[in-house]
C-alpha cells in the first residue's frame, strides 16, 4: 500500500495511492457490483401471460365521466 501524507491542516492523514494500487481497486469493485447486481444491459421482455393479463384488463377496464364523482373507474367481468 501507500504511504500516508498529511493533508494541508496537518490534523487528518490522507492515504497516497499508486495508479496500479487505484487500477486494482476499481476492478475488484467492478466484479463486486457485478456480483450483486444483474447485468443492466439485458433486456428482458415480459411473459406472454403479462402480456394477455395486461391486455384482457384493458378491455374489461371502463372509465366513465360522472357530474358529481368526475369519473367512474370499473372493471367489467
Amino acid at each position: 500500500m501507500g504511504g500516508v501524507i498529511l493533508t494541508q491542516n496537518k490534523t487528518k492523514p490522507m492515504l497516497d495511492y499508486t495508479l496500479d494500487e487505484l487500477s486494482d481497486f476499481t476492478r475488484k469493485e467492478e466484479e463486486m457490483v457485478r456480483g450483486l447486481m444483474p447485468d443492466t444491459r439485458m433486456h428482458a421482455e415480459p411473459s406472454e401471460r403479462s402480456i394477455q393479463n395486461i391486455l384482457a384488463y384493458s378491455k374489461a377496464l371502463s372509465v366513465r365521466k360522472s357530474e358529481r364523482l368526475q369519473h367512474i373507474r370499473l372493471v367489467l367481468n
